[in-house]
C-alpha cells in the first residue's frame, strides 16, 4: 500500500501544473495477493455515455477532459472487471482493477512479419528479425541485406573480397554503425568490419534512417545500423550451424547460453571459416574470391537483480587472414605477372553495460557504457603495403526521467571517445590521436497524436576545437494506421582517407596526398552534413488481407566532405576537400501484402541522384550509384513453418563509372555499367529442433564480364581491379545444417 500511496502522490505532483487546462489525470494500476503493485498499460477510461476516451501508457497513466461534474468516469480493460467511480473535487485519481474470474485455456495463433517499422518510436526504426535474416544464407553482416532495399550492398573490387553498404546514395562511412548501441564498425575497421560479424550471433538489426539520436553521438549523417546480438537469458540455449558453398567456403558456428541461476547467464559464441580453392571463372588470371581462415570468439555475462539492476559485460577476439591475387596454380603467367595480395587483421574488444531502474518509478533510469577496440590490420598490395593499428575506447553516462508527467520525458548525458589512428602507407605515416568529450539533451514531447524529439549535443574535440550538433524528429499518427514523419539535424565525422578506400590500391593508381600538418595527418577539416527527411508508413487490408504501405525521402547536403576523385586520371587516387556542392537525393518506396495464408510479397522500389562537384570534370554523378533500384521477395511458409521458402529478385540500374579515356584503348571501361537483375532462391526444411537449407544465389549467372584492366600484366601502369559495378563470381550453390534448442521456461 506504501508504494499504491507513493504513485498517488507523485501524480497529484505532476498533475497540479496542468489543473488550469480542466483536464483530470490518473493511474491504473492492478494489486496481486501480496500487495504488489502493477500499472496496467492499455486500459480504456472514458466517461459513461460519452464518446471521448484516453487510454492508459506504458507507465499505466492517462489524462481525459475533466467532465467530473456531468458522467461518471468508467474505467475497464479486457481480463479484469470493469469500475465505475463518481468523482468529486479530486484533480487526480489512482484505479486499482480486479482480475475476472479466471478464464477457460484457450490458444491464438498469429503470423509475426519477418521485418517491420515501428509504430512506437517516434525515430523511423525498420526491425530486420532473426526470421528475416534467415531467408538468405547470411555468414556475416555484409550478407544480411539481401532482402532489404534500404541498404545497399556491393564488392569494392576484384581481389579483395571486400563487400561495403551505401544508404541513401552515400557510403557506408556516412551510416553509424553500433552493436548493442555501443561503438562498433568505425575508425580504421571500415573496410573490412561488415565480414567480421558473424550472422548466426545476430538477434536483429535495426535500421533507421537519417540523422539518430544526438545520445548515440554526432557521426551519424545518413542513418544508423544497430545490431543486437543474442542474449545469455535470450531464447536461444544452443546452436550449431555447418555451411558450405560451390565456391570452397565452409563455416561452423557454435552458440552455447549458460543460465547459472536466476540472475547470472553467460554465453559462449564460437565461429571458424574456411576456403582454399583457386577459383577463376572468367579466366581473367585472377582469383575470384581470396582463399583464407578466420576464427572468431565471443564470450558475454549477463546479471539481472530483479525489475531494477542490470549489467552486462564480455569481450571478443578474432583473427582473419585472407590471400588473393593471380591464379599461382596456372603455369600460363609468367612468374613476373604475378600479382599477390595478403591481408592479416586482428581484433580484440571488451564491453561493459550497467542499467539501473528507480523503484516505484520505472520511467526514471541512469546508464552507464563503455567499450575498447584494438585493431590491427596488414595489408601487401604486390609492391606496395598499408598498415593499421587503432585503440579506441569509449564511455556514455545517461539518465532518464521526465518532467512532471509521462507526456514530458528527457534524456541527458555525457560521452567520451578515445582514438589513436595509426596509418602507414608503403611506409609513410598518417598518425593522429583525437579525443572527443561532449554532452547532450534530448526532451521527448507527447501532446495527443503528435511527439517531438528535440536533442542538441555540444562537444569539444582536440583537433578540430567545439561544436554543436542539433537534431530533431517529429512523429505524427494521422489514424490508428497510419503514421507521419519528419527529421532533420546535423552530423560529422574524420575521415580515414585509405583504410576507407583500401580497394583503389588494387591498382596502379597512385594516390594524391594534400599537404600534411602534425595537427591533422591529412590536411583536411572534418567532414560535416545536413540531412532531412520525410515519410509515412501505413497499415493497410487489401481483399481482407494484412498490407503495408512505407515510403520517405531524404535530402542529404555536405558542408565539408572529403571527396573522392577517380576522374582526374586512370593513374591517380585523389583525395581533397569540397570545393563546390555535394548532395544526395533518396526516395523509396515499399509494399508488403500477404497473398494468402502461405505466402507473402514484398515489393520496393529506390530512386536515387547523387552530385558532387569534383575539381577535375565538375558537377557529376556520384559514381558507382544506381539511380534506379528494386526489390521483390516472394516468401511462402508451409504449416507450422516445416517448408520455408523464398525467391529475392534485386534490380540494379545503370552506374556512372569513373573516366578511362586517357588510357589507351585497350585499356578503357565504358562510361556507365549495364542494369542487371539478381535472383536468389533458398529452400528450408524445418524439423522439430534442426532444420536443413538449400539455396541458390544469383540463380541467372549474371556477372561483370570485365573485371580487371589489363589482368595479363598488373605492373605495366594501367591494371586496375577496382572499377566493379555488379557481381563478380555469377551463380552460386549453398547449403546447411542448423541445429537449435531453445531455453527452458
Amino acid at each position: 500500500m506504501k508504494e499504491l500511496r507513493f504513485l498517488f502522490l507523485l501524480l497529484v505532483f505532476s498533475a497540479s501544473s496542468l489543473s488550469a487546462q480542466k483536464q483530470i489525470r490518473g493511474i491504473v494500476v492492478e494489486e496481486d495477493e501480496k500487495g504488489i503493485i502493477t500499472p496496467l498499460p492499455g486500459a480504456l477510461v472514458y466517461w459513461l455515455g460519452q464518446g471521448e476516451a484516453a487510454t492508459t501508457d506504458s507507465f499505466g497513466v492517462f489524462r481525459l477532459e475533466d467532465r467530473r461534474s456531468e458522467f461518471p468516469l468508467v474505467v475497464s480493460l479486457i481480463g479484469f472487471k470493469a469500475d465505475t467511480l463518481r468523482l468529486t473535487g479530486t484533480d487526480s485519481v489512482s484505479v486499482v482493477l480486479r482480475q475476472k474470474s479466471t478464464l477457460k485455456t484457450f490458444e491464438v495463433t498469429g503470423k509475426q512479419a519477418s521485418s517491420f517499422i515501428s509504430s512506437i518510436n517516434p525515430i523511423k526504426t525498420e526491425v530486420l528479425t532473426e526470421k528475416e535474416l534467415f531467408k538468405a544464407a547470411c555468414c556475416n553482416l555484409s550478407e544480411s541485406f539481401e532482402t532489404n532495399n534500404s541498404v545497399d550492398v556491393a564488392t569494392t573490387d576484384a581481389v579483395t573480397g571486400t563487400k561495403q553498404i551505401r544508404m541513401l546514395g552515400l557510403s557506408g562511412i556516412y551510416t553509424q554503425i553500433t552493436t548493442e548501441n555501443l561503438p562498433g564498425i568505425r575508425g580504421l575497421s571500415a573496410s573490412t568490419g561488415l565480414g567480421l560479424l558473424p550472422g548466426t550471433w545476430i538477434e536483429s538489426i535495426q535500421i533507421s534512417k537519417g540523422v539518430g539520436s544526438v545520445a548515440n553521438g554526432y557521426e551519424s549523417i545518413t542513418g544508423q545500423i544497430n545490431v543486437e546480438l543474442k542474449k545469455p537469458f535470450g531464447d536461444e540455449e544452443f546452436l550449431l550451424n555447418g555451411y558450405s558453398n560451390q565456391m570452397g567456403r565452409t563455416e561452423l558456428n557454435l552458440n552455447k547460453a549458460i543460465v547459472l541461476n536466476s540472475k547470472w547467464a553467460t554465453m559462449v559464441m564460437v565461429h571458424g571459416n574456411y576456403m582454399k580453392n583457386e577459383v577463376d571463372r572468367n579466366k581473367d588470371g585472377f582469383m575470384d574470391v581470396p582463399d583464407g581462415d578466420q576464427v572468431n570468439l565471443m564470450n558475454r555475462w549477463m546479471y539481472r537483480s530483479g525489475e531494477n539492476l542490470s549489467a552486462q559485460f564480455g569481450f571478443r577476439v578474432l583473427q582473419d587472414n585472407r590471400v588473393s591475387g593471380t591464379n599461382h596454380s596456372n603455369s600460363e603467367i609468367p612468374q613476373e605477372h604475378h600479382y599477390t595480395f595478403e591481408q592479416t587483421v586482428r581484433n580484440a574488444d571488451a564491453f561493459a553495460k550497467v542499467g539501473y531502474i528507480f523503484p516505484g518509478q520505472r520511467y526514471k533510469s541512469v546508464g552507464f557504457l563503455a567499450n575498447y577496440v584494438n585493431y590491427k590490420q596488414k595489408s601487401q598490395f604486390d609492391s606496395r603495403w598499408f598498415e593499421a593499428d587503432q585503440s579506441s575506447a569509449s564511455g556514455s553516462l545517461i539518465y532518464q526521467s521526465i518532467i512532471g508527467t509521462t507526456n514530458n520525458k528527457f534524456r541527458t548525458g555525457l560521452n567520451f571517445q578515445y582514438d589513436d589512428m595509426q596509418e602507414y602507407y608503403t611506409g609513410q605515416p598518417f598518425v593522429r590521436k583525437e579525443v572527443s568529450a561532449g554532452g547532450f539533451f534530448e526532451h521527448t514531447l507527447t501532446a495527443g497524436r503528435s511527439t517531438l524529439v528535440s536533442g542538441l549535443r555540444l562537444d569539444n574535440n582536440n583537433l578540430y576545437g567545439w561544436f554543436v550538433t542539433p537534431r530533431l524528429h517529429y512523429k505524427f499518427q494521422a489514424t490508428e494506421a497510419t503514421t507521419l514523419r519528419l527529421s532533420g539535424g546535423k552530423g560529422r565525422r574524420t575521415a580515414n582517407i585509405f583504410a576507407e578506400n583500401l580497394s583503389y590500391l588494387v591498382s596502379s593508381r597512385e594516390v594524391s596526398v594534400p599537404n600534411v600538418t602534425t595537427k591533422n595527418p591529412y590536411g583536411l577539416p572534418q567532414e560535416q552534413a545536413w540531412n532531412g527527411g520525410a515519410g509515412v508508413t501505413s497499415a493497410l487490408k487489401v481483399g481482407g488481407k494484412d498490407a503495408s504501405f512505407d515510403a520517405d525521402v531524404f535530402y542529404t547536403w555536405f558542408q565539408d566532405q572529403t571527396v573522392i576523385d577517380l576522374d582526374q586520371s586512370p593513374q591517380v587516387f585523389a583525395y581533397y576537400n569540397l570545393k563546390g556542392k555535394s548532395r544526395a537525393l533518396s526516395a523509396q518506396a515499399d509494399y508488403n501484402q500477404e497473398i494468402s495464408r502461405r505466402f507473402d510479397i514484398r515489393l520496393s522500389y529506390k530512386y536515387t541522384f547523387t552530385e558532387t562537384e569534383y575539381k577535375s570534370v565538375g558537377k557529376q554523378q556520384r559514381p558507382f550509384v544506381a539511380p534506379h533500384r528494386g526489390l521483390a521477395n516472394l516468401a511462402f511458409h508451409s504449416r507450422q513453418d516445416k517448408w520455408l521458402a523464398d525467391v529475392t529478385v534485386n534490380y540494379v540500374g545503370r552506374q556512372r563509372l569513373p573516366e578511362t579515356d586517357a588510357n589507351p584503348e585497350e585499356f578503357r571501361m565504358p562510361d556507365s555499367s549495364p542494369d542487371y537483375a539478381l535472383v536468389n532462391l533458398q529452400i528450408t526444411r524445418n524439423f522439430k529442433s534442426w532444420s536443413v537449407y538449400l539455396g541458390v544465389e544469383n540463380v541467372t549467372n549474371v556477372r561483370q564480364t570485365r573485371q580487371i584492366i589489363s589482368p595479363e600484366d598488373p605492373h605495366n601502369g594501367y591494371f586496375d581491379a577496382s572499377l566493379i559495378w555488379g557481381p563478380t563470381y555469377g551463380s552460386m550453390v549453398y547449403g546447411g545444417v542448423r541445429w537449435k534448442v531453445g531455453q527452458k521456461s
